[in-house]
């Protein structure tokens, strides 16, 4: 039996990795990334926009600071595969893709086609998770009396996936005798979820109730406004693929597939080539949809002249709104049962019946709407001189924040992420540092985080910082880098 179309359309409806904590949208805060992912209060500057824009109300050494590409902040978390996409990609159109003749015979059952099996292996391990964003320019003014305003731009893409591996281990080595001999599969649930935007964001924080660095309580509040421009989308959400026993008298397999795929793109995106670095032309901004979003935050602290406060506590909810979605707009579904013959018929009649799972495809749907990346930070800290850990000039603080995705959107923490941190900060107008090292555990998975920052004169700000301080040590490990450069004037 040719078994080409069968296994191109189960990997491209699930195409995906098993179990790694999701990939959020939220890495434009070097520093705060490495302090245990306390964004909502390690954050400061051009860095609080779209995270806590209530944190500008602390303002800078200096009136205005400045980001522009490629002085700017990028960070990326991605497995090793993400280099292999173009080969992917040319996997899942069918190149190379070989027929095989379905059997009882023990060989056939052990040989598979190699394309087919090299791309099981490729999208297992998380290895084609991801998360990118860029600060593309970022401007901020502050003024005691007034507060702070920024405008930034800045571009975000993630990938979030869920394939059981019950499902990779069925497509991969032997997959056309186990299917030939009616081996069953469970129903497996498979999730794919990507998207790619620019934000252009206005923010503004200032302080609400208090006196400005009197060490009296003090609240700080803060807002953001942005426009949305949409670049491409794809959503596979909830599919289920299942493979049940052979019918007792008639020999047969059943195969049942239940997803909905929807998608869009600019015409100018080329899926043939797709990118595997940056490059200039990643930032043409090429648009398939608009929208509009916003940030909130709020900070209670009893703050001195150096922001240093005994306790802090902040809230924000970041990335409210959506992105409506109306170019090369497609919906592909099925709803499909299926009972081939693996015997007494022949590879096109079976070909034809499998034809089914590709099930409709509607490019006359005219659009439909993504939600941002909704995420809700609640976070504290506590200064441990209070307890009697303290240094002469600098200061020790203990920092937590717990992270929960509202919506089940690629970038927010769906299922909640909890970090802490230790935070080491020496001040100076010459020269200054911090440092943090920390912790997070989101979905059953843990790692230690670092973060380090220096300042030069009040004049250059270099920020760094990892929440995957032990994969960056393993060969086959997610990289995950934030790095950050900003000039104050």
């Amino acid at each position: 039996m040719h078994i080409k179309l069968f296994f191109s359309i189960a990997l491209i409806l699930f195409l995906a990795r098993n179990s790694h904590a999701q990939d959020e949208i939220e890495h434009l805060s070097p520093f705060a990334h490495g302090a245990g992912r306390t964004y909502a209060l390690s954050s400061r500057g051009l860095d609080a926009v779209g995270l806590n824009p209530s944190l500008l109300a602390f303002g800078t050494a200096r009136p205005i600071e400045i980001t522009l590409f490629p002085i700017s902040s990028f960070g990326i978390d991605k497995g090793p595969s993400l280099s292999q996409i173009n080969g992917i990609s040319q996997g899942f159109q069918g190149n190379g893709l070989s027929s095989t003749q379905i059997s009882n015979t023990p060989d056939s059952i052990s040989q598979g086609d190699s394309t087919r099996e090299s791309l099981a292996n490729l999208l297992g391990g998380n290895n084609l998770s991801s998360s990118i964003d860029l600060r593309v320019f970022g401007l901020s003014y502050y003024n005691p009396d007034f507060g702070g305003l920024a405008l930034t731009w800045t571009m975000h893409s993630a990938l979030e996936a869920s394939i059981p591996d019950a499902l990779l281990s069925y497509i991969g080595v032997g997959a056309a005798g186990r299917l030939a001999q009616g081996y069953q599969l469970s129903p497996q649930t498979i999730t794919l979820q990507a998207l790619w935007y620019s934000e252009y964001t206005l923010s503004y924080g200032r302080m609400l109730i208090g006196t400005q660095g009197s060490s009296q309580l003090q609240l700080l509040g803060g807002v953001g406004v942005k426009y949305i421009t949409g670049i491409a989308a794809f959503n596979l959400n909830q599919g289920i693929f299942s493979i049940n026993e052979p019918e007792p008298q008639g020999g047969h397999y059943v195969v049942s597939v239940d997803y909905q795929m929807q998608s869009a793109y600019p015409k100018e995106f080329n899926f043939n080539n797709l990118p595997t670095t940056f490059s200039f032309n990643l930032i043409k901004n090429a648009s398939a949809g608009s929208g509009y979003g916003g940030d909130i935050g709020f900070t209670l602290g009893a703050f001195d002249s150096l922001q240093r406060s005994p306790w802090e506590f902040a809230l924000s909810v970041s990335d409210i709104g959506s992105i409506r979605w109306n170019s090369n707009v497609t919906v592909r579904s099925a709803d499909t049962v299926l009972s081939p013959l693996t015997s007494q018929s022949n590879k096109d009649t079976i070909n034809n019946q499998l034809k089914a799972l590709g099930g409709r495809l509607d490019t006359t749907a005219g659009s439909f709407t993504t939600q941002l990346p909704t995420t809700i930070h609640i976070a504290g800290a506590l200064d441990l001189s209070q307890i009697g850990l303290s240094m002469s000039n600098g200061s020790i603080t203990a920092a937590a924040e717990y992270a929960l995705g509202l919506v089940n959107v690629a970038g927010a923490p769906t299922h909640g992420r909890f970090g802490i941190a230790a935070i080491l900060d020496e001040p100076g107008s010459a020269f200054s540092y911090r440092t943090s090292l920390g912790f997070t555990t989101q979905d059953g998975i843990s790692d230690l985080t670092f973060g380090f920052g220096v300042g030069f004169g009040n004049t250059i700000l270099l920020d760094a910082g990892t929440d995957g301080v032990t994969q960056l040590f393993k060969q086959n490990g997610h990289s995950d880098f934030v790095f950050g450069l900003k000039v104050l004037l």
